[in-house]
């Protein structure tokens, strides 16, 4: 057993957190829809936020084992998902697709925002607008990241 298959179910293990998370953002915007109170919408606020922390946990995850190259500064939570989407020969593949790198672009911008202001200041059209466009979001970046579970595992086994 090597670092690669360690890290593949430490990976694999985050994802249904993840998935925990989308759940509660789609269910609380239904509810703000269904009830008319825009508290629900900043619960839903949050859940992007814990949406996007996850991802980037993941990231953390791959820059440190793989990369072994984690950004630091003002602008890393940018440059990190910027280098999920390279390919670094010989090291690994891309982990993000382009579409993938597009789409989660909008929740880092989401969640620094949503660090930085108080939660009645959030937009709940913008709110709105991220949960209608999470669930095609997630299955994109479950995807890339059970594709590159697989091709830890693959490299585990060829060392």
């Amino acid at each position: 057993m090597s670092k690669y298959s360690v890290l593949a179910a430490r990976l694999g293990k985050d994802l249904p957190q993840i998935d925990k998370a989308v759940q509660a953002a789609v269910s609380q915007v239904a509810k703000a829809q269904a009830t008319g109170d825009h508290d629900y919408y900043q619960a839903a606020a949050l859940s992007l936020q814990n949406f996007y922390m996850g991802v980037e946990r993941i990231f953390e995850e791959i820059a440190k084992q793989v990369d072994e190259s984690l950004p630091t500064g003002a602008s890393s939570h940018r440059e990190l998902l910027d280098q999920m989407g390279l390919a670094i020969h010989p090291v690994r593949p891309a982990v993000l697709q382009p579409i993938t790198s597009e789409a989660l672009n909008d929740y880092r911008g989401f969640r620094h925002v949503a660090m930085h202001r108080y939660g009645f200041e959030l937009k709940p059209d913008r709110i709105q607008q991220l949960v209608d466009a999470l669930p095609t979001c997630h299955r994109y970046f479950a995807a890339d990241i059970n594709q590159f579970c697989q091709f830890l595992l693959t490299l585990d086994q060829a060392l």
